[in-house]
């Protein structure tokens, strides 16, 4: 019984050290969405376009809707997840849209 209540305080204690999750949501992977940006986007936009006034686009979704339009305009075989990457990318680098 005590090597029972052991391994469920462990397996207690390793859940409440993870991070939260965001309901089945992938994490986003900022260095990919950097790495795409800059191989398929920086060519035409320097920093300068992520910091005009006033500010476009006004919101994350507007962002992805963004994203998602030119890489499609540009034939970009990527995926949601990757479309994703970029969005947060930008919005970290970027924009900082309030949550």
């Amino acid at each position: 019984m005590n090597a029972r209540r052991s391994l469920a305080g462990f397996i207690g204690a390793f859940l409440l050290g993870l991070p939260a999750g965001s309901g089945g949501q992938p994490v986003p992977d900022l260095e990919r969405g950097r790495a795409l940006y800059q191989n398929h986007c920086a060519v035409c936009h320097t920093s300068k376009v992520h910091r005009r006034e006033p500010p476009l686009p006004l919101s994350v979704e507007e962002l992805r809707s963004v994203v998602t339009i030119w890489a499609h305009e540009e034939r970009l075989p990527w995926s949601r997840d990757e479309i994703e990457d970029v969005v947060q990318y930008l919005d970290r680098a970027f924009y900082r849209f309030p949550k």
